[in-house]
């Protein structure tokens, strides 16, 4: 059984929250140019993480349908992977390695992964 919700969308991006299989995604879809995304997504992101972690669920972050992301779209990111980091919250960043622009802005990230595979960095395509 699966639950989805609409949490954001300003024409451009949106976000749904989609809980399955004691999994709590995050898919975006579409172009992230907000010009204040720490103030719009990290309160989103920071909302999803609390959940999760009081639910015991891992959180995805999945940005394979975002076809663009600007440059202060990415704070947000190392900032819920950072605070994972610190933490005992399970994450797992999805990103499509066939989109160039993906590749090079995602696998940076992956100095966050964890052996254990507690923190995940995946560039598995849709």
């Amino acid at each position: 059984m699966s639950t989805m919700d609409a949490v954001f969308d300003d024409g451009t991006l949106k976000i749904s929250r989609i809980i399955e299989d004691g999994i709590l995604t995050l898919e975006l879809i579409g172009k992230c140019i907000i010009r204040d995304a720490n103030d719009t997504l990290m309160p989103i992101f920071a909302t999803a993480m609390e959940e999760s972690a009081d639910n015991d669920r891992r959180l995805v972050l999945d940005f394979r349908q975002v076809t663009y992301m600007n440059s202060s779209s990415f704070a947000p990111v190392i900032k819920v992977l950072e605070k994972a980091r610190l933490g005992k919250q399970a994450l797992t960043i999805c990103y499509d390695r066939h989109q160039k622009w993906q590749t090079v802005s995602f696998s940076a990230m992956t100095i966050f992964k964890t052996p254990d595979e507690r923190i995940r960095i995946d560039g598995g395509a849709a």
